[in-house]
């Protein structure tokens, strides 16, 4: 019997589709071209009123991704086993729980692994990776990419976005159902 291949999948932009994710690439440049900034780091909303900004943000992740159906078939059948791994602070652990029920993902994952205690996303992500001791993580953002790559023994997986399609990486994907499709064959 072949042995179930264990996925990591991030939230926004992998498993629930997120048309604002465009944005990153510009974001990304502004920061390092305007402000300086070369270090991977990532807001992380500190008073009430950025907390409530977060949350209307992470709103637009509405429906879930192209692929998402492959994911339950393949879940179903034995092939992956799947871990949600989501980078997303604990003022959104509601927000995250209602989606995933609302569009009948609840019940898909082993476990889910979200970022209560408001770490650095791309930290987080590295140390339940390590943890779970997955084969593959499946990641939209290319900041997280870069940092995540050469670390564990996890191949990491890049949904891009046309924007960042001409960047060099040798498993990249439009999105989600083309990276299954290659963990499928």
């Amino acid at each position: 019997m072949k042995r179930k291949i264990r996925i990591g999948l991030d939230f926004d932009g992998v498993v629930a589709y997120n048309p604002f994710r465009i944005i990153r690439g510009p974001i990304k440049w502004f920061k390092r071209e305007f402000l300086g900034i070369k270090k991977v780091s990532f807001f992380v909303p500190r008073n009430w009123w950025q907390r409530i900004l977060w949350v209307v943000v992470h709103e637009s992740s509405v429906w879930p991704a192209t692929g998402v159906e492959r994911l339950r078939k393949m879940a179903a059948g034995g092939e992956v086993e799947a871990y949600l791994i989501t980078g997303r602070f604990g003022l959104l652990e509601d927000n995250l729980y209602g989606w995933l029920k609302r569009n009948r993902l609840d019940k898909l994952f082993k476990s889910i692994k979200m970022n209560k205690q408001s770490e650095q996303p791309h930290e987080f992500k590295l140390k339940v990776v390590k943890q779970l001791d997955l084969d593959i993580y499946v990641e939209d953002n290319l900041d997280v990419v870069e940092y995540l790559h050469g670390k564990t023994r996890t191949k990491i997986y890049w949904i891009y976005n046309f924007l960042d399609r001409s960047h060099p990486y040798p498993d990249k994907f439009p999105y989600l159902d083309e990276a299954l499709k290659k963990i499928g064959s």
